[in-house]
């Protein structure tokens, strides 16, 4: 079957960098879709189509015949148009070329591999600040596409406290006007680079955690501030069936337990600790630190009012209320969103008031947890000492 479509990276957009493939590919096209960067490439008796608005672009390119050839930067098959392509032309037989790639010239500027590399882009898209800096944190190299908003000063501003850090920058890399520099992160923050800059991140004390879960005894802790005993804290991060783009809201943070372990199993996902009590959100925050963590944002005050501002949560754990329970239930079902609801009691009271407020949810239900585990007494005696029962209710809005 012959191919109509053909995505062709062109690399930085020099001659010098074209395969002689994709140049076989230009010279036998019938219509050529490339952006204004490109168009030095395409021989004047081409047809051309602007990569302008893509709805446009790809209707336009539905009513056209023969060799169609779609010229994007860098590699096809990084962060380019391809997805979209292949979207919008489902049954199409797409032929792609690959091309030199940005991130392929600064690492061998760089003189470093990257086969190891975990690579984020905030050129044209969101960029989950978290997970970056948690990824830069736990990796010994992190690349990053750049853009206005997302540039090296930007990067290099949240990396001023990596003291191990090198910083590899490139701009216009394998053009006339290239930009080249390798330095640490305080080197670049008064500095303005391109809007189309990439950077390589070499951290050279990578952090090291090996539990999924920290235990009890990996918290700091204060006498006054209630943390959730782990075996329960197990129990509750299963009830709310957390994944990596998930957005938690932590009500009643108390020590951070139940922030840290979430934030600390998907690194990508957003966490909202809520915590009235400025001693205990101090706590978080030291125990976020201890950790490494930067997915987790404190916010001291009442849940009531916080949550009015904060965006829409995916899972909502609810340690502690203030008294506020049904202040916070009559917020989250006006949320637009479905909502995972977890939250734990410890008095009859409290689990009265929740069970109330969630027993005609979708997918109620409720869990009694009594944990007991043993303490050495005087000589060989062992005891197995009770703690108090936790009933722990689930509900979906």
């Amino acid at each position: 079957m012959m191919n109509k479509i053909t995505v062709a990276g062109v690399g930085t957009g020099s001659k010098a960098h074209l395969t002689p493939e994709t140049q076989n590919a230009i010279n036998e096209a019938d219509v050529i879709v490339s952006n204004s960067r490109f168009v030095n490439l395409i021989p004047n008796d081409k047809k051309i189509i602007q990569l302008d608005n893509f709805n446009d672009t790809f209707t336009k390119i539905k009513n056209e015949a023969g060799k169609i050839l779609i010229l994007v930067s860098g590699d096809a098959g990084l962060y380019s148009l391809l997805p979209l392509v292949k979207k919008f032309f489902p049954d199409e037989n797409i032929k792609v070329l690959p091309g030199l790639s940005s991130l392929q010239i600064l690492c061998a500027r760089a003189c470093e591999t990257w086969n190891d590399a975990e690579i984020f882009s905030g050129h044209g898209r969101e960029l989950n600040v978290g997970a970056f800096l948690n990824t830069v944190e736990r990796n010994k190299r992190t690349i990053l596409f750049c853009d206005k908003v997302f540039s090296p000063q930007w990067a290099c501003d949240k990396l001023k406290n990596f003291d191990d850090a090198e910083i590899f920058i490139g701009s216009n890399l394998g053009g006339e006007n290239e930009i080249f520099l390798k330095g640490k992160p305080e080197d670049f923050l008064d500095k303005n680079f391109p809007e189309l800059s990439i950077i390589l991140i070499k951290n050279n004390d990578v952090y090291q955690f090996n539990k999924k879960h920290p235990g009890d005894k990996d918290f700091l802790r204060k006498n006054n501030i209630v943390m959730t005993n782990e075996n329960v804290r197990a129990v509750i991060l299963s009830k709310l069936e957390l994944t990596e783009n998930s957005v938690l809201w932590d009500i009643g943070a108390g020590s951070g337990s139940v922030s840290v372990c979430a934030a600390n199993e998907n690194l990508s996902m957003k966490v909202h600790a809520i915590e009235k009590n400025p001693d205990a959100a101090d706590l978080v925050a030291e125990n976020a630190g201890k950790f490494h963590l930067h997915n987790i944002q404190i916010h001291l005050g009442l849940a009531s009012e916080i949550i009015k501002n904060l965006s829409a949560p995916t899972h909502v754990f609810i340690g502690g209320s203030g008294g506020e329970l049904p202040k916070i239930f009559d917020a989250l079902i006006q949320i637009k969103n479905s909502v995972r609801i977890v939250t734990a009691c410890v008095t009859l009271e409290n689990f009265n008031q929740a069970y109330n407020l969630m027993k005609n949810m979708k997918n109620f239900e409720t869990t009694q947890i009594s944990v007991t585990s043993s303490k050495i007494l005087n000589g060989d005696l062992t005891l197995m000492k009770a703690n108090n029962p936790v009933v722990i209710l689930c509900a979906q809005t």
